[in-house]
């Protein structure tokens, strides 16, 4: 086996997978499915930005602001 082909192959069976898994949901089945990942992904980046915000604030509340 060449080099080349050790990566390759791996490359072209993972692509014919992804390929066949695309061709068994229809278009309505993966707007659902990337409209979960989306909403699931907004929530964490509002979930990291607040619990950011919330722990600057907690540190700053013990200062004298004036």
């Amino acid at each position: 086996m060449r080099m080349h082909e050790k990566y390759s192959s791996p490359f072209s069976y993972a692509l014919g997978v992804i390929t066949t898994a695309a061709g068994a949901l229809s278009l309505d089945q993966w707007a659902v499915l990337i409209g979960i990942v989306c909403t699931v992904a907004t929530f964490l980046v509002n979930w990291y930005y607040k619990r950011k915000e919330f722990k600057l604030r907690e540190a700053n509340s013990g200062k004298d602001t004036k």
